[in-house]
């Protein structure tokens, strides 16, 4: 094997090892939260800080009702069923109908199921003690229709609250559109700044590392992820990067308010999202804290608030988006104000983007599956499979003329062993005669590196959004129970038997075996053996609609080697020995 053909596959190796390390979603460490003043202005909001800051936000002084004791109302639309509690005048949980938790498809996935704190529960300051309290007192039933209900209240200081909530306000059918109104308590005071908690997801068993469980921040250019890790001690590598256990992390942007804020796991997502350059005013921050689930298992909630502008009567208002549903591409991209950026697309490396491919990717297959969905519950494997066909059909030309040199260079194996060996200490000379033997004879040794160039970036993207497609999520295909899990079939002494990704790495074996090369050296073989038992092994917990894609590809590439012909090739004359 020439040192060119190494380098590519040693390349090829390196990058997908690379991303496997490296390629998870970003997470920013959190900036420092900078001082504000305590007085509440239009143009500010107070730190959430004090002595109710995260963890442990306290409940306000009087009038808490007990959660046994609190009234529920229930909205529903043919996607969500949306329980609201009198405690607060807050949302409970919200059952996605049409999402099912289990293959079993017994129970729904429901949203902030055992977080003890309801989502878009309501956070004033305490003008007395200037920390952040909980409002748990008890709301009253203003108005309620099927689509929509009306909750007051009224705030520690005497001010009365009004939260308003509706279904169908918008296209979205997960969307639930809420306003929060403080009025004035009186005498000329304005209503105090508020905010409030996002709610929270429990992980996804595929997500055994967390990987996804965040809470997400955007400001319009940037996204910015807090995920479990700085709520643990972290020993580092060696040492490096040792860090303890924080309580909460703090985020604030000032001049660039966040123009939503997002809680979610692997496959759904709750985001605020407010509808107004005004509403987001000049200011927002958010607090972020673990919370603990009964059954040992942990997800992330947190306080957002938006420096929302005192209006003439002195009181405050939010209104807003609540989309609390599953991050289906076609369903998020449609969202205003890239709440795309929900499906966190990892980077290469951590910093080389590729959201453009996964962004393609996921249309053409929603493209596919449309024009498949007749096909019945195997739809989505199909539409794999039939993207897979197409990719195959649009770099065919390429990868044909790859395989083309590849067996036109086999036959001057003889020829490029004696001018190595000829010149092996005159690297100049060398690739003189090399270069000349290539141009005499057709031959471009660069030819295969534009297939591999065009084929990496769509495994990385293939890589990266189906990890958390939730449109795979539960269907099957052939023996595969979930496209959007690894395909296992049994466990043996606690491993897992996944049978597709040691069939791709047979078919990776046979399509290499098959593309012919000047030499059949030991490196060879060598690449050939490691490339093949660890890309199943990076595969190997992957989804199975990744390793799906790999087979089919691998299947194509070994039948395009078999019907791909050889160029006709002049006689080769190998370069004469030298004298003496």
């Amino acid at each position: 094997m020439d040192r060119k053909n190494l380098f590519l596959a040693l390349a090829c190796f390196g990058g997908a090892l690379a991303f496997y390390i490296f390629g998870t979603p970003r997470q920013v460490p959190a900036p420092a939260v900078p001082p504000v003043p305590t007085a509440v202005t239009p143009a500010n909001v107070p730190a959430l800080t004090g002595s109710g800051a995260l963890p442990g936000l306290a409940p306000a002084a009087a009038g808490i009702l007990d959660r046994a004791k609190a009234g529920r109302e229930v909205l529903a639309n043919e996607h969500l069923r949306v329980t609201f509690t009198t405690r607060g005048g807050a949302i409970e949980q919200v059952e996605l109908l049409k999402e099912f938790a289990g293959t079993d498809r017994k129970e729904q996935v429901v949203f902030n199921r055992g977080n003890p704190d309801a989502a878009l529960t309501l956070v004033v300051e305490n003008r007395a003690t200037r920390a952040w309290e909980q409002v748990l007192g008890e709301f009253k039933v203003a108005a309620k229709t099927k689509d929509s209900l009306t909750l007051v209240g009224t705030l520690p200081d005497g001010g009365k609250v009004e939260r308003t909530y509706a279904l169908g306000a918008t296209a979205e059918p997960y969307s639930i559109r809420f306003t929060t109104r403080l009025l004035s308590p009186g005498a000329g005071v304005a209503a105090p700044a508020f905010a409030q908690t996002l709610g929270s997801w429990r992980p996804t068993e595929g997500d055994k590392a967390n990987q996804f469980l965040s809470v997400l921040t955007h400001d319009g250019e940037d996204t910015v992820r807090t995920g479990v890790d700085p709520f643990h001690d972290s020993n580092g590598i060696f040492g490096l990067g040792a860090s303890r256990a924080v309580p909460t992390v703090e985020l604030a942007s000032a001049g660039k308010p966040y123009f939503w804020v997002a809680s979610g796991n692997q496959f759904f997502a709750s985001i605020i999202h407010p509808l107004s350059v005004e509403a987001r005013g000049a200011r927002s921050q958010v607090s972020i804290r673990p919370v603990a689930f009964p059954e040992g298992t942990e997800g992330l909630d947190g306080v957002a608030s938006w420096a929302t502008v005192v209006k003439p009567d002195l009181s405050t208002e939010l209104t807003g988006d609540f989309f609390v549903g599953p991050k289906e591409y076609a369903r998020v991209s449609a969202l205003p104000d890239n709440q795309v950026y929900v499906l966190q697309f990892s980077k290469l490396l951590g910093f080389i983007p590729f959201a453009a491919i996964c962004k393609l990717l996921l249309a053409c297959l929603g493209g596919v599956h449309a024009l498949l969905e007749w096909s019945g519950a195997w739809s989505w494997g199909w539409a794999i499979v039939a993207l897979t066909l197409l990719i195959k059909l649009v770099t065919w030309p390429l990868t044909a003329a790859q395989q083309r040199q590849a067996k036109k260079m086999a036959k001057f194996s003889k020829p490029l062993q004696e001018i190595n060996e000829k010149y092996k200490d005159n690297p100049e000379k060398k690739q003189k005669e090399l270069m000349k033997l290539y141009k005499d004879h057709g031959i471009n040794p660069l030819a295969g590196c534009l297939p591999i160039l065009i084929q990496m970036p769509i495994f990385f993207g293939m890589y990266t959004a189906f990890q958390t497609t939730v449109e795979l999520r539960l269907h099957s295909f052939l023996w595969v129970q979930d496209l959007a899990a690894p395909d296992t079939l049994f466990v043996l002494g606690g491993i897992p038997f996944n049978l597709l990704p040691i069939l791709m790495g047979v078919t990776m074996w046979l399509s290499m075996k098959m593309t012919p090369s000047p030499s059949a050296d030991s490196s060879q073989k060598t690449i050939i053996l490691v490339m093949t038992l660890m890309f199943p092994l990076i595969c190997y917990t992957m989804p199975a609609a990744l390793t799906l894609y790999m087979t089919v590809q691998n299947l194509l590439t070994i039948l395009q080697a078999a019907v791909t012909k050889e160029e006709p090739t002049v006689e080769v004359i190998p370069p004469k020995k030298a004298k003496g």
